[in-house]
């Protein structure tokens, strides 16, 4: 699987590696969405999915999910968001309300997040080649 992380806790970045060892998966991470979108723009192809946090310094994780929706090779890639935010919060409201595949609460366990992220995958639509 290739998955952006996009937190900027290192801490949560590396236990985020133990759901997806790095064998068998490509992981690329960034501290904010200002490193997120760097990533994309330099990706030759969309990432299976993308783990979200919503606090983070720069460009938070709303106005990175506004950014991807504009960018016609990842509008469609899955983002899981991974937050501490409580469920009335502003920022869980509208990424709830701009679509996401799914949303994990932190503290989560790695194996419970690397089962939301498959499913999450498993959702998506194959691409349509030639669009």
């Amino acid at each position: 699987m290739r998955l952006l992380i996009v937190e900027d806790s290192e801490l949560i970045r590396q236990m985020t590696r133990l759901a997806f060892p790095p064998k068998e998966n490509d992981l690329q991470d960034a501290a904010n969405g200002v490193e997120a979108l760097m990533h994309l723009s330099r990706a030759a192809q969309p990432f299976d999915a993308i783990l979200l946090d919503l606090q983070m310094p720069d460009m938070n994780g709303v106005e990175f999910l506004r950014a991807l929706r504009q960018r016609p090779l990842h509008r469609e890639t899955p983002v899981v968001v991974a937050t501490s935010e409580r469920d009335d919060s502003p920022l869980l409201l509208e990424v709830n309300r701009m679509g996401v595949a799914a949303i994990v609460k932190k503290p989560w366990k790695p194996h419970e997040l690397a089962s939301v992220v498959a499913r999450a995958c498993a959702g998506r639509s194959p691409p349509i080649e030639g669009i």
